[in-house]
C-alpha cells in the first residue's frame, strides 16, 4: 500500500475522521467484551493495560499512553504520518473503546457463546471499517496503521504481508505482558490485513470516485 499524501482537511474530512475513530473505538470495546481474545493491537492494549493494574474497562486509557509513544515514534521517522487525523484518532478512540466496554459490561455481564461471537463479529467490522475510513479520508491515519504503512515503505513489501507479520509481532508481545489472548486473535493476525486492504480499495473508489491501486 502507498504512503498516503496527507491533504489539508475540509470539514468533511474532520468529521470522516471523527466517525472513524468512534468506530475504531466502539468496535475495540465490543472485542474486549466478547471475552474471546483481542485482535494484535487490542491485545497489545490490553498487555499494557494489565502491566499498568488497569481495569478490564480502560483499555482505552491504556491505548492513550501507548498512541502517545508511537505518535513520538513517528514525528521522528517520517512526520507525514502525524497530522490532526491521527490526533483525532488518539482523542476519540480511547474514549469510545473505554465507553463500549464498560456499556457492554453492564448491559450483558456473562453472554453466551452465540452472542459472544455475535459482538466479536460487529467489534471486527467497525474495526476495520474505521480503519479503511481513515486511510481513504488521507488526512492522517491511527498511529498503528502509520507504522504499519512506515515499514511497508522502508521494506517494499506487500501491505498485507507487512501488517500481518507487524500484528503478530504485537500479539506476541502483548500476551508477554498479560494481555487476554483467544481465538480471536489468531483470527485477527490473518484477517486484518486482507480486510482492511478489500475496505480501504472499496472507500476509496467511492469517496474519490476512481480506482486507485495499492
Amino acid at each position: 500500500m502507498k504512503k498516503p499524501n496527507i491533504r489539508i482537511p475540509n470539514i468533511k474530512d474532520i468529521l470522516l475522521s471523527v466517525v472513524g475513530a468512534m468506530l475504531c473505538g466502539v468496535g475495540c470495546g465490543f472485542i474486549n467484551s466478547s471475552q474471546l481474545g483481542f485482535d494484535a493491537i487490542g491485545l497489545f492494549y490490553d498487555g499494557i493495560r494489565a502491566l499498568l493494574n488497569l481495569s478490564t474497562t480502560e483499555i482505552g486509557t491504556a491505548s492513550y499512553i501507548v498512541c502517545a509513544v508511537l505518535t513520538v515514534f513517528l514525528l521522528i521517522v517520517d512526520r507525514k504520518y502525524v497530522s490532526i487525523g491521527s490526533l483525532i484518532y488518539i482523542i476519540f478512540y480511547g474514549a469510545f473503546a473505554n465507553l463500549g466496554s464498560a456499556a457492554l459490561a453492564m448491559m450483558i455481564p456473562e453472554p453466551r457463546l452465540a452472542i459472544q461471537i455475535l459482538i466479536a463479529a460487529l467489534g471486527l467490522l467497525l474495526l476495520y471499517v474505521g480503519i479503511s475510513i481513515y486511510i481513504t479520508i488521507d488526512i492522517g491515519v491511527d498511529v498503528f496503521t502509520g507504522v504499519t504503512l512506515w515499514l511497508n515503505n522502508i521494506t517494499g513489501k506487500p501491505f498485507k504481508l507487512v501488517k500481518i507479520i507487524f500484528d503478530l509481532a504485537i500479539a506476541v508481545s502483548g500476551y508477554i505482558m498479560g494481555g487476554t489472548f483467544g481465538v480471536l486473535t489468531l483470527v485477527t493476525v490473518v484477517a486484518g490485513g486482507p480486510c482492511v486492504d478489500f475496505l480501504t480499495k472499496r472507500f476509496q473508489k467511492i469517496y474519490f470516485k476512481e480506482k486507485i491501486n495499492f
